[in-house]
């Protein structure tokens, strides 16, 4: 049961990881206010974050 509720959390942060790499990507800005790169690193790092626990997730949950 533990296992199967890590594996399915590994793969909805995988998916949530792939979500904030496209929103990076996509992001534009223009105007008096632009903050489009700080929107862009910010989604970046929680990228990272959400894929590093989705592996930590994943290697308990697959883990034999």
């Amino acid at each position: 049961m533990k296992k199967t509720v890590y594996r399915v959390s590994s793969i909805i942060l995988l998916a949530v990881t792939a979500f904030f790499i496209w929103c990076a990507v996509t992001v534009t800005g223009h105007g008096f206010l632009d903050l489009s790169n700080i929107v862009r690193y910010v989604l970046i790092g929680m990228a990272v974050i959400s894929g590093v626990v989705a592996l930590v997730l994943a290697k308990i949950g697959w883990a034999k």
